[in-house]
């Protein structure tokens, strides 16, 4: 479906399967329309639902955006406008979100990678990615200050744990624009690349993390995501239940067996 505004490819790699999503109306920077949106639900619940898939990696068609965010131009539709005064009552704890799947947790890698103008709604989904790459042409800003209309799709969550308040408040009040670099600087964006470079990295990423033991990996990932806002023993006690099922898995011991055999992989 190459006329679709969202594609989907599965790569098959030594020890798991990567899901490559691709936000596919370059003619409009990626913004993220109803069907768009829809196909979105569909693709992050069956990432959380498959466990043959191991990690996804989310970027944009075209040589200038991620994402421009929420189509405006049907933001009726995305939002809901003409919903009754009982489904917007019960809207927040019910919607998934208006840009498709937002509110679902991933416990599963998802590697977001950017290359151009990543706005608003676009900034929200690259917040998503666990890991963030970018290009040094990408760009960065809560675009959608300027028309009024707020972050419901994550950012005001993601942003201030991925960044803290000091670089999260600054974006988030005032839509100023920042280049990578400075993204970089902030946290926001974990590695750069050379122009041209950021899927390329960004599949690298995931391939090696297919060939790295799986079990104590998603374990430390749910820790992490599931302990945040525990008081520090809490979270310690959440920390230690991964221990026996972990160690038990087929995954640590065949990587045990591994190292005893003298394999040291690093990753690159």
């Amino acid at each position: 479906m190459p006329n679709s505004p969202l594609l989907t490819k599965i790569h098959d790699v030594p020890g798991g399967r990567i899901l490559q999503i691709i936000m596919n109306r370059p003619e409009v920077h990626n913004a993220v329309n109803k069907e768009m949106a829809d196909l979105f639900l569909e693709t992050w619940k069956n990432f959380r639902e498959d466990p043959s898939l191991t990690v996804a990696v989310l970027h944009g068609a075209g040589d200038k955006s991620f994402s421009a965010g929420a189509d405006l131009t049907a933001l009726d539709l995305l939002a809901g406008l003409y919903t009754s005064d009982v489904e917007k009552k019960d809207y927040a704890k019910k919607d998934p979100g208006p840009m498709g799947g937002t509110r679902i947790v991933q416990k599963k890698p998802v590697i977001t990678v950017s290359h151009g103008y990543t706005y608003a709604g676009g900034l929200e989904l690259f917040c998503h990615g666990h890991i963030r790459i970018a290009e040094p042409q990408a760009i960065f800003s809560v675009a959608c200050r300027r028309w009024g209309v707020p972050l419901v799709d994550g950012g005001t969550v993601y942003l201030p744990r991925l960044i803290g308040w000091g670089g999260a408040l600054p974006m988030i009040i005032t839509g100023q624009r920042i280049r990578a670099e400075r993204a970089y600087q902030l946290g926001l964006v974990w590695e750069m690349t050379k122009k041209g470079k950021g899927l390329e990295r960004a599949m690298s990423y995931a391939t090696q993390i297919c060939r790295q033991p799986k079990d104590a990996m998603l374990a430390d990932l749910s820790s992490v995501i599931d302990g945040w806002d525990l008081p520090v023993s809490e979270a310690l006690v959440l920390e230690a239940e991964n221990t026996y099922p972990v160690m038990d898995s087929q995954s640590t011991k065949d990587g045990v067996k591994r190292f005893l055999e003298g394999d040291r992989f690093w990753f690159r």
